[in-house]
């Protein structure tokens, strides 16, 4: 347990500024939105129309009617998508790495603790903090609307797009530790672990910008769950599933690596 404790306390203050940042998103993105509906939306859609697909693409507003609250949650949580697919990332190498990069890992591994049980309580408080993330996303989108005033008809689609948040960001973090494992040099793995999350958003902008591309949704990370989907009230199972057996796999591989990783190279 005071491994668990030590990496609480380690990562509370990033915590912290990454919530910052993602009330900044949710608390502050819906202010738009009030405006936009004192402004009449309908006249914001009309002239979001005559932009290009690519550029509506980029910004996530490829299927997303900006003018209803639903669809501009949508557009938010896009966003926030992609914001916790970076805090996971960094949770998950950070869970391997922080005391290679620190020079710290004597100190660690003088303690009667098998390298699992370290790894594992290391892993534990990474998803700890990833779960409480999800959570405030959850919170903020739920009293955003009222803050401003506005009716909140879409409390059904905020826990679908809390939880398809979670389980995208759970793939990110067993993939950010498994990268972190099987790479030599930490900075280096940090660098790609990072790099998988522009690859997932330039697919996502690919995906969005033309309807024959279809095909590339199994590898879409961020189009798992398509805002359409979801603002009907669909969770798409199989997607989900998927996202468990790659997260679940992508974390049994770590495990293995850990196990036999030179920590010194690391």
């Amino acid at each position: 347990m005071s491994i668990l404790k030590r990496e609480l306390r380690q990562g509370f203050k990033p915590f912290v500024l990454w919530a910052s940042g993602f009330a900044f998103l949710v608390l502050g993105g819906m202010v738009k939105f009030s405006g936009m509906e004192a402004m009449e939306g309908a006249g914001m859609g009309q002239m979001l129309s005559q932009f290009p697909k690519p550029v509506l693409a980029m910004f996530g507003m490829a299927e997303a009617r900006i003018e209803t609250l639903g669809g501009f949650y949508a557009v938010l949580q896009f966003y926030a998508m992609i914001l916790l697919a970076c805090y996971a990332v960094h949770l998950g190498t950070a869970s391997v790495l922080r005391e290679s990069m620190d020079k710290t890992y004597e100190f660690l591994f003088t303690k009667p603790c098998g390298r699992m049980h370290i790894l594992s309580m290391k892993l534990l408080g990474g998803l700890l903090f990833l779960g409480a993330m999800c959570l405030l996303n959850g919170l903020f989108s739920w009293i955003a609307p009222g803050l401003y005033g506005i009716r909140n008809t879409i409390q059904r689609e905020i826990l679908l797009f809390s939880a398809a948040v979670f389980w995208v960001g759970l793939l990110f973090f067993s993939m950010g530790a498994w990268i972190s494992v099987v790479m030599k040099r930490g900075e280096r793995a940090v660098q790609v672990a990072y790099g998988t999350v522009l690859l997932s958003y330039g697919l996502s902008v690919a995906f969005d910008m033309d309807e024959r591309l279809e095909c590339l949704r199994p590898v879409t990370l961020f189009r798992y769950f398509r805002a359409g989907e979801l603002l009907e009230g669909h969770l798409h199972a199989g997607y989900l599933i998927s996202l468990l057996l790659f997260s679940a796999l992508f974390l049994a591989l770590a495990y293995l690596g850990f196990r036999r990783k030179d920590l010194n190279a690391a």
